[in-house]
């Protein structure tokens, strides 16, 4: 895509050409023909002295002298005079909807007056400035979508520009924030942003339009930072040193998930995306509730990543797969000579480990009794003591876990300690199981070819009708696990581009016909929601009356109401 071309992708919207004149490195300001201004960049007010609200609406001769103004040639330089600094102003046009508009670039850059001048010919506003003044630009919609991305970005990424747009950031950008600083409204000035193996500097501004956020715009420097990365690699060198001298060297793990990972329109999904994006803003703990399947993890990640602690460490713990005698030494770490077998220099656990970020507890059910003890005063006192320490080290952690369990009723036979399921169970999320999402599961199908197709090197086009059917049918004990996994087994069976009913496991087929009995962990959840419903019909509605006819508090029944969305 040409200059040309990029200019008129920008004429779509004055959101757009907003981004682009906030995003210059130099003073800007768009006017209609009558000069009167309409939009302006922070540089602007720093040069003029004055707020937004005094600058737009103004007319410009205002503050630069009207004979100057009226005598200024598109495409010339002229010298101003602002409050007694000499500056240079150049006047070019512009088409925003059919309607030519005026941008004046004001600056006291030096070389700006030389590359301008030696571009007289051009008259195309932004053909120069955007070549020139800095190396790559993206802008994103609300949601994240890329609206326009500038061609010296997209030949670094080795994209067609026209081909990306209206795809989302992630998918384009290496590790890009666009699609955060779109949601939060909050900048990211000069940041350190990893593509292709080095580290640019990334600029991100929210577009705000009448008091709401429409879209970010980004830049990045991805040209002339070799000095920069050769000081970036010797600081990380001192850091590998420091941590070897340590004990401390190891990978840190990283939320690779965003919530736009997370696939369904169906109400139950995005009423749990919606509770985990507000939980996202605060520190407060999260407890993830749902079936072994669900996508717990992936709300981990997403909460994460789109939080505060979204640049900190993203530790995983399954409580269930380390075995009881090493848990405390993982958690918690252990001192040099602490016991036998024990490494010199000792081991940092995994919540000093995730100390400024995120700590993912899965299968948080599964802890014992006597490590649910010293994980409590963990989350109490926000400190921990390593194995053979006589002092504690203060943490910042922040503490997602996740169960498929039942925590009250294990509260309640003694497996759970009350004090800690309170301390969980600040923002508790409910993740659905996919039998209450059938809208969402062609949605989820078509998500597992288009990701599948590439690593097996198969075409495929979609999925029969019959073959939905039977999808539909299917009560999905494994929820979305299962479904990734019978997609998986199909796209094998597949000598053809439709995946077909001879292609799904006999299970589906065999439940279709009736032959298949029920697993009991579903016959009991439609139990429980059929005497709940009961119960309520026979105390007409009073949910008090009905919690005492079940023999169940009335905190564990508002639960199971939410639960089975009653």
């Amino acid at each position: 895509m040409n200059m040309k071309e990029f200019v008129g992708a920008i004429e779509r919207s004055y959101e757009q050409m907003e981004a682009i004149i906030r995003a210059l490195p130099f003073g800007a300001i768009l006017t209609d023909t009558h000069q009167t201004i309409l939009f302006h960049n922070d540089t602007i007010q720093k040069m003029l002295k004055k707020t937004e609200e005094e600058i737009n609406g103004q007319v410009l001769t205002s503050y630069i002298d009207n004979s100057l103004v009226k005598g200024i040639a598109e495409g010339t330089n002229i010298h101003v005079t602002l409050h007694q600094r000499t500056f240079v102003l150049r006047k070019e046009h512009t088409t925003i909807n059919g309607v030519i508009h005026y941008v004046y670039l004001i600056s006291s850059i030096k070389g700006l007056e030389e590359l301008l001048s030696t571009n007289r010919e051009k008259t195309e506003l932004l053909e120069t400035v955007m070549e020139f003044a800095f190396d790559g630009i993206v802008i994103v919609d609300k949601n994240g979508y890329i609206t326009m991305l500038s061609k010296e970005y997209a030949d670094f990424l080795n994209v067609k520009a026209e081909d990306v747009i209206g795809k989302h950031a992630t998918e384009v950008i290496e590790n890009t924030r666009m699609h955060i600083v779109a949601k939060t409204g909050k900048p990211e000035i000069a940041d350190l942003q990893r593509i292709k193996g080095d580290y640019m500097i990334a600029t991100r501004l929210p577009i705000i339009k009448n008091g709401e956020i429409t879209g970010a715009v980004g830049r990045v420097l991805f040209q002339n930072v070799g000095g920069f990365n050769s000081l970036y690699k010797r600081v990380k060198l001192m850091e590998t040193e420091l941590k070897k001298y340590k004990g401390e060297f190891r990978e840190q793990n990283k939320a690779t998930y965003t919530f736009h990972h997370i696939i369904g329109e169906s109400e139950s999904i995005l009423r749990a995306k919606h509770q985990a994006e507000r939980a996202a803003n605060s520190d407060s703990n999260v407890l993830l509730l749902g079936e072994s399947g669900t996508g717990k993890e992936l709300f981990a990640h997403a909460i994460h990543n789109a939080g505060k602690r979204a640049p900190g460490s993203f530790v995983k713990v399954n409580c269930a797969a380390i075995p009881p005698d090493l848990l405390e030494s993982e958690l918690f770490g252990y001192e040099e000579g602490s016991f036998t077998g024990a490494k010199k220099g000792g081991k940092k656990g995994k919540f000093e480990a995730a100390d400024g970020g995120t700590i993912f507890l899965d299968e948080i059910g599964e802890l014992p009794l006597h490590m649910q003890v010293k994980f409590l005063r963990v989350l109490q006192e926000k400190e921990v003591e390593k194995i053979g320490s006589t002092t504690s080290k203060p943490i910042d952690v922040r503490v997602i876990a996740a169960t498929n369990r039942d925590l009250e009723e294990m509260v309640h036979k003694g497996e759970f300690r009350l004090d800690l399921y309170y301390r969980l169970n600040v923002v508790a999320i409910h993740i659905p199981p996919l039998r209450e999402r059938e809208q969402d599961l062609v949605q989820l199908c078509n998500h597992f070819t288009e990701k599948l197709s590439p690593i097996m090197k198969k075409r495929v086009e979609g999925i029969s009708k019959e073959a939905q059917r039977l999808l539909n049918q299917y009560r999905w004990p494994g929820n979305i696990r299962e479904l990734e996994n019978v997609i998986e087994r199909a796209m094998n069976m597949l000598d053809e581009t439709w995946i077909k009913p001879i292609h799904l496991p006999a299970k589906l087929t065999e439940q279709a016909t009736g032959k298949v009995i029920e697993p009991l962990a579903i016959s009991i959840e439609k139990a429980e929601k059929t005497a709940i419903m009961n119960a309520l019909t026979q105390t007409k509605g009073n949910r008090s009356k009905a919690a005492s006819l079940l023999g169940i508090s009335r905190s564990t029944f508002y639960e199971k109401l939410t639960k089975h969305q009653l």
